[in-house]
């Protein structure tokens, strides 16, 4: 998986807002509101990776159990590839 390079990630006063930039500003309305386990796996989608390496890292970043991280990764993933931000 990997994100499209026509979104940038922001830290606007401490929050995260991904903004479509070139050609996804006339298809994409809007920004979308990142938490900061979403920033972190945005941030590692900027080159190509695999769930299990994505899962993997956050299990090293977060303090959370494999189950729980797995759930939200996934339903995450789902939203990204909905919304048409990422390509597998």
């Amino acid at each position: 998986m990997k994100a499209k390079k026509d979104f940038i990630l922001r830290n606007v006063a401490g929050e995260y807002m991904l903004v479509p930039t070139g050609d996804e500003i006339k298809s994409f309305n809007g920004t979308l509101m990142l938490n900061e386990q979403a920033a972190f796996v945005w941030e590692k989608l900027q080159s190509s990776i695999s769930r299990k390496v994505l899962l993997d890292d956050i299990l090293n970043e977060y303090d959370t159990d494999e189950k729980t991280a797995a759930q939200d990764l996934d339903d995450l993933l789902t939203r990204f590839l909905d919304l048409g931000i990422i390509e597998k």
